[in-house]
């Protein structure tokens, strides 16, 4: 007897739906909302995202005196932020070791897939960081 199986017939296929991409900040009193960014981010949006999120929240997070600490990749404005006043951290770029923000992402990523979770919608995915954060 001969048995030859048809490809595909017992593949499992990975559905795919999407990535998102999540910038947010925290300080000692708290956390700021996350913001759902679209695609590639120049500094216009960059500066939008800052007045949007972290602009409202900053007093209530820091308090009168606090820093700002990002990764000065090219997109990042320090202009912007000294015209608010707002005093930015030296960091290297580019370097998640050193970055706080980068351990936050870790455990929410491993919160938001625990148990073999999958998203079958950004929408849900999004819902999902949400509720960990």
């Amino acid at each position: 007897m001969i048995y030859e199986k048809s490809p595909g017939a017992f593949s499992v296929g990975k559905v795919v739906v999407g990535s998102v991409m999540v910038w947010a900040a925290f300080g000692f009193n708290g956390q700021v909302g996350l913001a759902f960014l679209d695609g590639r981010q120049n500094s216009p949006e960059y500066i939008e995202t800052l007045e949007n999120h972290l602009m409202t929240f900053a007093e209530n997070i820091g308090g009168r005196n606090w820093y700002y600490q990002q990764d000065d990749a090219p997109i990042h404005t320090n202009n912007y932020l000294n015209s608010k006043n707002v005093t930015v951290l030296v960091w290297p770029p580019m370097n998640p070791d050193l970055n706080p923000i980068e351990n936050v992402w870790g455990i929410m990523s491993r919160k938001v897939y625990e148990n073999g979770g999958q998203f079958y919608s950004v929408n849900a995915l999004k819902t999902a960081i949400e509720s960990v954060w």
